[in-house]
């Protein structure tokens, strides 16, 4: 998955929260992943975008924003971000610039 996200969609970052961030996968977990993509795309059509391309196996919960977009929650201190996404978050994958 994770792969074909680099390869089709370009993402400037992937991070892995919840269950799979924290080792705790079990056979009936989602997973649960921000995508972070420079887009000017809707948030709804960034995430069908995303689940066509992946076509997931188990479910998947994805959220896609911008850089911009991460940073203003970041800023604005949204507990779920920053608690979940941030801290407790695995990046599966950043580009280098």
């Amino acid at each position: 998955m994770v792969e074909i996200l680099i390869r089709e969609y370009e993402p400037e970052k992937l991070i892995l929260f919840g269950s799979a961030a924290q080792g705790e996968v079990h056979e009936w977990s989602d997973l649960d992943l921000v995508v972070i993509k420079r887009t000017d795309k809707p948030m709804l059509e960034r995430i069908e975008e995303v689940l066509r391309l992946v076509r997931p196996k188990v479910g998947l919960d994805v959220l896609v924003y911008t850089p911009e977009e991460m940073e203003d929650l970041i800023a604005e201190r949204r507990v779920f971000v920053l608690d979940e996404i941030i801290y407790k978050g695995a990046v599966a994958y950043e580009r280098r610039h």
